[in-house]
């Protein structure tokens, strides 16, 4: 009974936590002719940036940069950034699946999307280019418009981390 009502008030914020959404991308970022939209996903965890704190500027928005997999497998293995820094710092957790893995296809399907002449859109500029739309996207939605966004990465995730903040440091 006692274990029961704990997990009922302490597990609660995570039993809600973390959410998915779909945020509409450009497919070439760098084209004037290209139109064409798709949906990448990304997962936001609320469980600590909800916490009241007396420290505001302590709550950042920890931004993972997705590489080459499923979101999903990326954020359960990354429990240093979900769990101890966000609740370190209070912050608002923030991991972008990356364009043409998981459920972010550009096309109708993965045999569509690596063919040769669709491949030309997976590049590191246009993902980081998502991650910048998107982070603009997530500062109205979350009321973060004054708030550091502090990005993070795996492998190439972690290059595409350290490139986004050479080349858009106003962003993170």
């Amino acid at each position: 009974m006692i274990y029961l009502l704990l997990l009922i008030t302490f597990g609660l914020t995570h039993a809600i936590n973390p959410l998915q959404h779909q945020f509409e991308t450009k497919l070439d970022y760098f084209s004037t002719v290209n139109e064409q939209k798709f949906n990448m996903r990304y997962i936001v965890d609320t469980s600590y940036y909800d916490r009241i704190t007396n420290k505001e500027y302590l709550r950042p928005v920890l931004f993972y940069m997705g590489n080459q997999g499923d979101i999903w497998e990326q954020y359960r293995n990354s429990g240093y950034i979900t769990q101890y820094l966000a609740n370190k710092w209070h912050g608002l957790v923030v991991f972008a699946e990356h364009r043409y893995f998981g459920q972010s296809l550009p096309f109708a399907n993965k045999t569509e999307a690596y063919k040769a002449h669709n491949n030309r859109y997976l590049s590191a500029e246009n993902a980081m280019m998502d991650y910048v739309e998107l982070v603009k996207h997530i500062r109205v939605t979350y009321n973060a418009r004054r708030k550091a966004f502090i990005a993070f990465g795996s492998g190439y995730g972690g290059n595409l981390a350290a490139w986004s903040r050479m080349n858009y440091p106003n962003i993170f």
